[in-house]
């Protein structure tokens, strides 16, 4: 029954990167998303642990998609996918084999260090767990 839940969650997330789970839309004129250099910090020891051994040290995918560069802007270019909408796929089905496992700051933590690979800059105002779920950015174009 375990290999079923994997088959069916490695579905889920190759229909998310074939765009048909996410609809299509625009996205909102220049929203704005903060995070601090110790989340990026923070979520690089997460994302290192946690995520690397599928996504790639250097988040150029493997296992699992890329999260920075052609591949990841294509789910932003051509999906329309969203910070909320990666966010929130993230947190409720990342790590693949144990998912939603991490703490809400912990996910906050690792999207702001996605963030920062894909051209975000570090702010004052930390990211939260509601700001991440409900952002209409570009998670590729700051």
């Amino acid at each position: 029954m375990q290999h079923r839940g994997t088959l069916i969650v490695a579905l889920l997330a190759a229909a998310l990167l074939g765009g048909a789970l996410v609809p299509a839309r625009v996205p909102a004129s220049s929203p704005t998303i903060s995070f601090t250099k110790d989340q990026v910090t923070a979520g690089q020891t997460i994302f290192e642990t946690t995520c690397s051994p599928c996504h790639g040290s250097q988040l150029e995918g493997g296992a699992g998609p890329a999260l920075h560069g052609p591949a990841f802007n294509t789910l932003a270019n051509k999906v329309h996918a969203t910070v909320g909408d990666i966010f929130t796929y993230m947190s409720t089905n990342m790590p693949l084999n144990n998912p939603a496992s991490l703490k809400h700051g912990e996910y906050v933590d690792v999207m702001a260090f996605i963030l920062s690979k894909n051209g975000y800059h570090a702010g004052t105002t930390p990211l939260t767990f509601e700001a991440a779920s409900s952002s209409k950015a570009d998670p590729v174009h700051p």
